[in-house]
């Protein structure tokens, strides 16, 4: 009896292990490709942990009131201007620039974007 919970105790340790590990290397992954699509895309107008030309995105998925609303923003800030006071006020606060639209950026760029973004130093 011993040896099967030892033997169990060993596989969710194991499971657990590689979950962390491949949660660890998901992380790296999306980091590294935010970078990359940062640098791409948005640095010309933004800048991590500063206001610029537009604000700056360390911490912006805090000032939205959803993650989908944010993106939607992303993809297309006109569309999302007309229809929420945030992205309207941004729109006003930022000289009447909008953003350029990014339909082309996956929901998983603009998530390693905001975490590039999150832990940049």
């Amino acid at each position: 009896m011993k040896n099967i919970f030892f033997l169990i105790s060993i596989f969710f340790i194991g499971c657990n292990s590689s979950t962390e590990n491949n949660v660890k290397e998901h992380i790296s992954k999306v980091n590294n490709n935010g970078e990359v699509v940062f640098k791409a895309n948005c640095a010309t107008c933004h800048k991590p942990a500063e206001n610029y030309v537009g604000p700056a995105l360390q911490g912006v998925l805090k000032r939205w009131e959803s993650k989908e609303l944010l993106y939607a923003f992303v993809k297309n800030s006109q569309e999302v201007i007309g229809r929420n006071a945030y992205a309207k006020k941004l729109f006003e606060e930022y000289k009447q620039s909008p953003m350029l639209p990014y339909p082309n950026l996956s929901d998983e760029d603009i998530e390693g974007v905001l975490n590039y973004c999150d832990t940049y130093k």
